[in-house]
């Protein structure tokens, strides 16, 4: 019999449904009664999978290699043309250890390599070798240069740095100060660019040299240890190295694709940065610890990817931020939704106004959007594909797995507000608050690497008694009255003005809704004179689309309330965007409302139903503090 059937039979034995009166009143009183007690059932299994773990001091290479052991023939990676096996990639994890420890003998358990690598087969093993010798793997974003680069080296604190040729003028730039710091330079060359030398002081990665036999890894403590350091995405101050135990990546892969019912009869297509937490503790750890293969794109491309999809017979694959919204602004095709094989999606950043549409349009189903930080504690997962929610948190789940609540917050200073008792105030069900979620043995924090103050910052205390601790997820979010779970915003993202808290993703979501707007950057601005920040929207528009500013006008008068109208306009050919598909706004905000030159600027005009370019005597009145918005 299938598991689906054993699962539902358990979950009427715990309900006691067997009795036909009593299933009724059940099914009456909670009618998500089957979706909770299965999830529940997936999250206690998930727990004492877990447990098992690290008992046995089991880790994602350990399960690699046993697949590897068993059907050493499988398909493991497929990349653009080439394929590989999951014995080839387990010989070349073997050969990427013994390079680094023959290279440099003094490395020990705990020391740091960087990896600046593109998407494509060598990142996996490299990641999976230096595993194999205990070595942390920090994990840079491919798209930084110069001081942004550097920054992130600097704060892994590494001994080497494990780069690919086509980053050598990254390294140039910055390698005066890698020499300073006393890092070596390690290059993995591209074949397909003969006579390529390293930079000096660099040396070639030759791991074809080396021998691929099996050898036994490193010894550990168990899932604690840190394997691996994933930077935070940065979209509105300098990324974080968050500390990755072991733990995280089996986490990962059997928490969310136990729920996706992920096999390794699937082909798991990865357009998505595998220096990010989510293709990296997702797509390629799910793939690894299930059995099932890889198909990686070098880069995201909304014009192959579904082209991508069909080359590789992809079953599943992820996505992220504004990845969706792009897909969905490509010409309409005849093939759209036709697959070989039924496709499914797993990501997070789906907004509600593209929902349903890029479901039906792509023949997607199911969709599972879910919801989770690289450092965070928790996570929830939309297993009913319910619109727009990124799971449940029902009594049974309350009661059985993590305490989460949803407080309210002070806005100028970002944290939960205290009642007289000293705790933090609840807030009702369908009211939007802080979601902070509670640390415990099994929702472990272990915080970042570098300074204290970095992690203890993310910790409140006194949640709901004294002495609780909880990690402050830095969300906004809703649980409604039938207990779905919704992201509202950052709270770093949100702004006041006149008075009431602004949410960018309504008001991004609202301006998603016109016709000629393909995506919304919204974000709030000083402007002299006014207590709070007033509303700014940099805006691309779909290509070909005629801007109608007054058609606009009264589409924002129509969906928002006053104080959530965008006051400026910024028109941009392109949106600049985390690695991770999320809006940049630090940058935005600097500029303000200035004409500089950085796509058009346009006001608002109450009195002419419209907006304007805004010019010479606007500038005047605002910057003299005497325009009215």
């Amino acid at each position: 019999m299938s598991s689906s059937w054993n699962i539902s039979q358990k979950a009427a034995l715990l309900a006691g449904a067997s009795i036909p009166p009593g299933y009724a009143l059940l099914r009456w009183k909670y009618p998500k009664l089957w979706t909770d007690i299965n999830f529940y059932l997936k999250a206690k299994a998930y727990f004492k999978t877990m447990e098992h773990m690290q008992i046995s001091k089991l880790f994602i290479l350990d399960i690699f290699e046993e697949h590897a052991r068993v059907k050493p023939n499988h398909p493991c990676i497929l990349y653009e043309n080439e394929r590989y096996t999951y014995g080839e990639v387990a010989g070349n994890v073997n050969r990427t250890a013994r390079w680094v420890i023959g290279s440099d003998p003094s490395l020990k358990k705990g020391d740091v390599v960087c990896v600046l690598l593109h998407n494509g087969p060598a990142i996996v093993w490299t990641w999976l070798g230096l595993q194999k010798k205990g070595i942390i793997a920090s994990m840079i974003n491919y798209n930084l240069k110069g001081s942004a680069l550097l920054h992130c080296i600097k704060a892994s604190q590494p001994k080497h740095i494990i780069f690919g040729s086509e980053f050598i003028d990254a390294i140039l730039e910055i390698q005066a100060s890698l020499r300073d710091l006393k890092i070596g330079l390690w290059m993995i060359n591209d074949a397909r660019i003969p006579g390529l030398l390293p930079p000096d002081d660099a040396v070639t990665m030759e791991i074809s040299t080396m021998s691929g036999e099996h050898f036994p890894s490193a010894p550990t403590t168990g899932l604690g240890d840190t394997g691996s350091y994933i930077f935070t995405s940065g979209t509105t101050g300098m990324p974080k190295p968050a500390i990755i135990p072991h733990s995280k990546p089996l986490g990962g892969a059997l928490f969310y694709h136990q729920n996706t019912g992920l096999s390794a009869d699937d082909v798991y297509y990865i357009p998505l940065p595998i220096y990010h937490s989510a293709a990296l503790l997702m797509s390629v750890s799910g793939s690894l610890y299930f059995g099932a293969t890889m198909a990686i794109a070098k880069k995201f491309s909304a014009s192959h990817f579904w082209d991508d999809v069909r080359r590789f017979r992809a079953t599943i694959f992820q996505y992220i931020g504004e990845i969706c919204r792009y897909l969905l602004a490509q010409p309409k095709k005849e093939n759209d939704g036709d697959y070989p094989r039924p496709l499914r999606a797993i990501g997070n950043g789906l907004r509600l106004d593209i929902w349903e549409e890029f479901k039906t349009r792509f023949n997607i189903d199911p969709i599972y959007e879910f919801y989770g930080a690289t450092e965070g504690n928790f996570a929830f997962i939309n297993t009913d594909n319910h619109l727009g929610s990124v799971g449940r948190y029902s009594w049974l789940f309350k009661r059985n797995l993590a305490n989460v609540e949803i407080v309210d917050y002070d806005y100028e200073t970002g944290e939960p507000k205290r009642g007289r008792d000293g705790l933090c105030i609840q807030i009702p069900r369908g009211s939007t608050g802080l979601m902070l979620l509670q640390i415990t043995e099994r929702a472990a924090f272990v915080g970042y690497r570098g300074p204290e103050e970095m992690t203890q910052k993310k910790i409140v205390r006194d949640v709901k008694t004294k002495g609780d601790a909880y990690f402050n997820t830095g969300d906004l979010m809703k649980i409604d009255v039938d207990e779905y779970v919704y992201f509202i915003d950052r709270l770093g993202d949100t702004f006041r003005w006149k008075g009431e808290n602004v949410s960018t993703m309504e008001v991004s979501h609202a301006l998603g809704l016109f016709p000629a707007i393909l995506e919304a950057n919204v974000y709030g601005i000083h402007v002299p004179g006014h207590d709070g920040k007033a509303g700014m929207a940099s805006i691309v528009l779909h290509k070909g689309a005629i801007l109608d500013f007054s058609a606009l006008y009264q589409h924002v008068i129509s969906s928002l309330p006053d104080y959530a109208r965008p006051k400026f306009l910024r028109l941009l050919d392109e949106m600049d965007l985390t690695g991770t598909f999320k809006h940049k706004k630090t940058e935005l905000v600097k500029r303000g409302f200035a004409p500089d030159g950085y796509g058009e600027v346009y006001i608002v005009e109450p009195s002419r139903k419209t907006y304007e370019p805004i010019n010479h005597d606007h500038i005047k009145m605002l910057t003299a503090g005497h325009s009215k918005l």
